[in-house]
């Protein structure tokens, strides 16, 4: 099945990389952008990409209103690369929630999907760490009782 092309793959490739990228920053989700059928130097469009990219924007999309929609699907590519780093990198998956904002069971689904596509090496359950970003791990067994330390309640001070 062929991918039908986005507003921004069409606008791409009228304007370029680039000036599209600026588009998306500038009216990404929030503004319906105008191309005028006539340019001017004085037009918003003008000054945010230049005068040869929105003349070509003008003869390719005379008079049109444009939604230009934000860049999601690249905001979460970069989102996934970063938490597959992170990951690689010794960082727990509880350590990249708090970095990424994301709860940890989706940090795990993404963990899986990159290893799975060969993008990451595969991460086995979480080990204590050594090294720069190595920190306290809890005592996960029964908690020791005060006798652990050779002190007794009982015996009182001394």
């Amino acid at each position: 099945m062929a991918q039908q092309n986005s507003t921004l793959d069409d606008i791409a490739a009228v304007i370029g990389f680039t000036a599209t990228l600026r588009l998306a920053a500038w009216y990404g989700n929030t503004n319906t952008l105008y191309v005028p059928a006539v340019v001017e130097d004085d037009q918003i469009l003008v000054r945010l990409i230049g005068r040869p990219a929105a003349e070509r924007m003008a003869e390719a999309f005379p008079a049109e209103y444009l939604a230009v929609p934000r860049m999601t699907a690249y905001e979460e590519e970069e989102r996934r690369s970063r938490i597959g780093r992170l990951l690689e990198k010794g960082f727990s998956m509880r350590e990249v929630t708090k970095f990424e904002r994301v709860g940890e069971r989706r940090v795990q689904q993404i963990c899986r999907e990159l290893e799975q596509a060969g993008l990451i090496e595969p991460i086995g359950p979480e080990r204590p760490r050594k090294g720069k970003h190595a920190k306290a791990v809890r005592h996960k067994g029964p908690v020791p009782g005060p006798n652990h330390l050779g002190w007794n309640p009982k015996a009182g001070k001394g």
